[in-house]
């Protein structure tokens, strides 16, 4: 994952110089509490009507709503905010289509992304640089989609009636499995993309917001390090998607058609995007003058 980040490398530009390193004061940890629950409702709101292939949980592109937070602000705070706007949007949005259920949701959705976003929070504030958000993002999401797969999969029998064909360790494991690389093909690709963008957006208003209060400064270039890093996670996808076509799935509930096909896209935004991260992010190169 590389060497935690040095004072050199941590150290703010002139126009960051007034958000890094600020601390935050109990009214703004519970201000981002409340932005993060909101926005990541109204996101998940945006796809709310494409449940899973298997009619459960959703689309999960509005994972870079709380990611992008946990880079520039309290990352607990956060990871509160995106445990609260998981279960809301999961009521309002998924509940209505008849994708989930309250206990299912405070029983997979609440902790996993609790627990994927303060991991992420945690990895890229500990490790400041471009390759290790790429890490982070692979990581933290794999993570949180699997163990809310696996949730879904074990409770979800004896929580949600649709799932009650989930009687047998075969069926709760490849329900897994398909769940978690349907969610990590649609999350993955939109925090790598999203949350570079944002972080130029707010730029202009990082020295001043009592929110954005851990700008991030790093280097943009690295090449040596991130494209390696973009390769390497999108291979890693691309052995899945071989794993997903060749294997003898006997017409399973794992054999997705759409998975296949998603995986390969989510390989190819992670050799492209990976790599121009932080470019989208407006970040100075490795040897800009501060």
């Amino acid at each position: 994952m590389g060497e935690p980040a040095t004072v050199a490398d941590a150290a703010p530009d002139a126009a960051q110089s007034g958000s890094m390193g600020r601390s935050s004061t109990v009214t703004s940890k519970v201000v981002t509490i409340v932005i993060t629950a909101v926005l990541f409702t109204a996101a998940k709101g945006i796809t709310g009507y494409i449940p899973s292939p298997w009619g459960v949980g959703q689309l999960y592109i509005a994972s870079f709503v709380p990611l992008f937070f946990a880079v520039v602000s309290d990352t607990f705070s956060v990871a509160v905010g995106a445990a609260m706007g998981s279960f809301i949007g999961d009521m309002l949005f998924l509940l209505p289509i008849g994708a989930t259920n309250p206990p299912l949701a405070l029983a997979a959705g609440v902790p996993a992304n609790f627990v994927a976003t303060l991991l992420f929070g945690w990895v890229v504030k500990r490790y400041r640089s471009w390759p290790n958000f790429i890490t982070a993002t692979v990581g933290s999401l794999t993570l949180g989609n699997l163990m809310a797969a696996g949730l879904v999969a074990t409770a979800g029998t004896y929580l949600f009636a649709p799932l009650s064909f989930l009687t047998t360790p075969q069926t709760q494991a490849l329900f897994t499995v398909g769940l978690t690389v349907f969610w990590d093909t649609t999350s993955i690709p939109a925090v790598i993309i999203v949350v570079p963008i944002l972080i130029r957006a707010v730029r202009p208003i990082s020295a001043r917001s009592t929110i954005i209060t851990d700008y991030p400064s790093w280097s943009s270039s690295e090449p040596r390090r991130i494209a390696p890093v973009s390769v390497l996670y999108a291979a890693v996808f691309m052995v899945l998607a071989v794993v997903f076509f060749f294997a003898p799935w006997g017409g399973s509930i794992a054999d997705i058609t759409p998975i296949k096909t998603m995986i390969f896209v989510v390989a190819a935004i992670l050799l492209v995007a990976g790599p121009l991260a932080g470019y989208l992010a407006g970040s100075r190169s490795s040897g800009a003058k501060p």
